[in-house]
């Protein structure tokens, strides 16, 4: 599989906009305007004269989007009296910033149809055939209206016949300086004709597809991101690519967008594009410190009474998320969590973890709690933990508490055959600047999410990739390898003996190493990308319970340093969740150290039994 250097990755973050939802500016208010000077009160034209009232039907202002109407706007108009022959064509209505005045006599005759353009050219002999060019970047603009003797003002609603294509570029991994010096919208047609009665567009076949030109000089600034817009033809699905182009650093990016969108006249489309970064390099990712002070104190100095009648509010909970590791480090994030059975039918409280001294209720350490819902039914949460106890091993404890009581209750059973020995969490002293965290791992091309199992090949390689959090800037050397692991034993990072189930078929336990690759990462570089390749050493049988998959196997990466003969899990860089600013949200995938892969050949079923395992 081939590895490119810095490319353009669509997030395809395509939002939609249309009229009169969010996108839109409500309609600004129409000027007033009269057709040409007035008369004086006592005197009587000789003839009608047509005036005209021009609304907006608005985009967002943007580059060429006329999103109200200015002093020097010209507007082309058509008046065709009914049953009289009488036509008035392209006069021109020049908008001093109050009135739309006609260049000549438009006179009003009978009850009269009135089409409207903009912006106006004079070598228009036909509304219906309103030649444009899309390189001069002009928003074109087109109204109807109809007017007697006795109305002969024609109110128009100037709608947008082209699209507006609005492309936002994002830094986000790139470590270059970031000088975006052209960027360029390829294969589109950028000539035609606008039937002006109903929006109608005509392309000009003949000039073909071409390119148009949307500036450059912008700096990469995920702060003030770097967005341009150009004004296109609407086009139907499946219809010919279009590409936009970048120059970045004197490198050219493209990226095509999708053939199945459409684009639709008065529509603005957004895309958000994110560059990524080289693999094997240092990447740029958003760093957030942890907030000691704040998170020192809260949650931990909270004064907990614990019921003596844990029967008085009963919980049954049963040990999870075993698959980060039993490791933690003083001083640093970590997320625990548990699955939890109310007997207490529906009710509102709260749920926290504490550590505690093994074998006896003496609190060690508070953490933060949550507020939960019950209705009588398994549920399940994970929790962002700052730990500050001294190292040693520590029974992790949920604890729980009604709404509007104040003592806390222990659960009154576990589930699932588990134990207290299942809960015994190790606290490592601070872990040293040589030890890298993780940030994020993937299979190439698929993503993220922690409640799918990504198909990989049997026999030919695939890729893995990962993100180092180096947070002591410090060069760092050493080897990391992939471990496809399924095992049930207290201290595993797969499963806990809990976990396992009588009757099971080909319920093995494995190990297997599925890659390894040297690191070497500068001094002073924060994040670094890294990609590695995997292959299944053996093929195993699909463990099931009663025909269901079941305790899928997990992928984890171990760092050993170098000059070590040491293999250490990586654990998860969860910072972020711990500042203060951060409001809560799907923590889940974003602070695994795990991906779940299964070989083709092991046709691994995704419904567990029971599963309480994300």
């Amino acid at each position: 599989m081939k590895i490119y250097g810095y490319i353009l990755a669509a997030s395809l973050a395509c939002t939609l906009f249309s009229c009169g939802e969010d996108g839109v500016l409500p309609e600004p208010e129409p000027p007033v305007v009269g057709p040409g000077d007035k008369d004086e009160p006592d005197e009587k034209p000789d003839k009608i004269q047509l005036g005209i009232t021009a609304s907006l039907q608005s985009m967002s202002q943007t580059r060429g989007i006329i999103e109200a109407f200015m002093p020097g706007h010209d507007m082309g108009v058509f008046v065709a009296t009914s049953g009289t022959g009488q036509t008035t064509k392209n006069a021109s209505y020049l908008f001093d910033g109050k009135t739309w005045n006609a260049d000549r006599d438009v006179p009003v005759e009978g009850d009269a149809d009135v089409v409207a353009y903009l912006p106006y050219d004079k070598a228009v002999t036909d509304y219906a055939k309103v030649a444009f060019d899309l390189t001069d970047q002009d928003d074109i603009l087109y109204g109807t209206a109809k007017v007697t003797k006795d109305i002969p003002t024609a109110s128009l609603e100037m709608k947008h016949a082209m699209t507006l294509v609005r492309v936002r570029l994002m830094k986000d991994e790139y470590m270059g300086t970031g000088l975006v010096s052209d960027m360029t919208f390829k294969n589109v047609y950028t000539a035609g004709t606008l039937d002006a009665t109903a929006g109608t567009i005509t392309k000009d076949y003949g000039t073909g597809r071409g390119i148009i030109k949307a500036g450059g000089n912008y700096m990469l600034n995920d702060a003030n991101p770097v967005i341009v817009d150009a004004i296109l033809m609407p086009k139907p699905a499946h219809d010919e690519p279009v590409y936009v182009s970048f120059t970045i650093d004197g490198q050219e990016h493209t990226y095509t967008f999708p053939v199945l969108h459409e684009w639709q006249a008065g529509m603005k489309y957004t895309y958000t594009l994110k560059m990524t970064g080289n693999y094997n390099s240092p990447v740029n990712k958003e760093q957030v410190d942890i907030d000691v002070e704040y998170w020192s104190r809260y949650g931990k100095t909270d004064e907990i009474i614990l019921n003596p009648n844990p029967e008085d509010y009963e919980f049954t909970i049963w040990p999870n998320y075993t698959e980060y590791g039993y490791d933690c480090y003083q001083n640093e994030g970590k997320v625990f969590g548990t699955f939890y059975y109310p007997w207490c039918g529906t009710s509102e409280g709260e749920l926290r973890f504490v550590f505690m001294r093994e074998g006896t209720n003496e609190i060690v350490e508070k953490f933060q709690p949550i507020d939960i819902k019950t209705n009588g039914a398994w549920d399940g949460k994970r929790i962002q933990c700052y730990i500050t106890s001294a190292p040693g091993t520590y029974q992790l404890v949920p604890l729980f508490r009604k709404k509007g009581e104040t003592m806390w209750c222990k659960a009154v059973d576990y589930d699932y055959g588990s134990t207290d020995e299942e809960w015994l969490y190790e606290v490592k002293a601070p872990a040293p600047d040589n030890l890298p965290a993780l940030r994020m791992m993937e299979v190439e091309g698929q993503g993220y999410t922690s409640i799918l199992v990504y198909p990989v090949p049997d026999d030919t390689p695939w890729n893995l990739v990962y993100t180092l959090s180096n947070k002591g800037e410090k060069a760092l050397k050493g080897k990391i390898k992939a471990v496809w692991e399924r095992e049930f034993k207290l201290k595993s990072n797969s499963y806990r003996p809990s976990d396992k189930k009588e009757g099971a078929v080909n319920d093995e336990e494995w190990r297997d190493e599925l890659g390894m690759i040297s690191v070497s990462i500068p001094e002073g570089t924060r994040f670094w990308k890294g990609i590695m390749s995997c292959q299944f050493p053996v093929k195993h049988l699909n463990p099931t319970h009663d025909g269901v998959g079941y305790a899928s196997p997990l992928v984890h990466l171990y760092w050993r340093a170098e000059n070590s003969d040491k293999w250490i899990l990586l654990r998860c860089d969860a910072d972020y969740l711990f500042n203060r600013n951060y409001t809560g949200g799907y923590i889940w995938d974003e602070t695994t150290n795990y991906v779940k892969v299964t070989p083709q050949s092991l046709s691994l079923i995704h419904i567990s039994e029971p599963t309480r395992r994300s």
